[in-house]
């Protein structure tokens, strides 16, 4: 190798060394669920990662597991990815922790560990001093369901009776009564 060559080498290795150094390990993400980390089979959870300065790319993980969930974004501004799972089952319960993307990766956070509670979905639980009131679309049960609806289907079978009756009755009236004024009556012969 030339001697400007070895030269420009070193140079840029130092340089790259202490870019890197400025720059340190990021810090970690935190890591939470919403609506909590228990959570009754069948409903859904949101594994929330917040990246302490802007990032690139998220990626969350499940110990023990081979797959990984990742969010990249177009603009580097982003300092939060939302993971949504539509249905907690034993699948989902686990340990999960995130690492984020900024020219380099974050350590990883701390573990998020998500329960799959023995709570039954379809029983309405009444809020506890503790707990915060449930909004009314949490509380309906099957029940309520089949009243939400069966009556509104009843009502329209009523006035679809009604609907037949009334077009019944003025066919009736078109033709008149049988035997009545109403029919055509034979010329008379002479």
């Amino acid at each position: 190798m030339a001697p400007c060559s070895i030269v420009l080498l070193a140079l840029g290795l130092c340089l790259g060394q202490e870019i890197h150094a400025q720059e340190g390990a990021l810090p970690r993400p935190s890591i939470s669920a919403e609506p909590g980390s228990v959570i009754p089979r069948g409903r859904p959870v949101t594994i929330v990662c917040r990246a302490p300065s802007e990032a690139q790319e998220f990626r969350l993980e499940k110990k023990g597991s081979p797959l990984y969930w990742g969010k990249r974004y177009p603009s580097p501004s982003e300092r939060e990815a939302r993971f949504l799972f539509p249905s907690m089952s034993e699948d989902t319960a686990g340990r999960y922790h995130c690492l984020y993307l900024k020219s380099t990766w974050s350590e990883l956070s701390e573990d998020l560990r998500l329960v799959l509670s023995r709570e039954d979905v379809t029983q309405v639980t009444t809020p506890g001093p503790a707990q915060p009131s449930a909004s009314p679309a949490l509380l309906l049960t099957t029940e309520h369901l089949y009243l939400l609806i069966g009556v509104p289907l009843a009502l329209l079978l009523c006035l679809l009776l009604l609907f037949l009756f009334c077009l019944h009755r003025q066919r009736q009236r078109k033709q008149g009564p049988p035997g009545g004024k109403g029919q055509l009556q034979r010329p008379q012969e002479r």
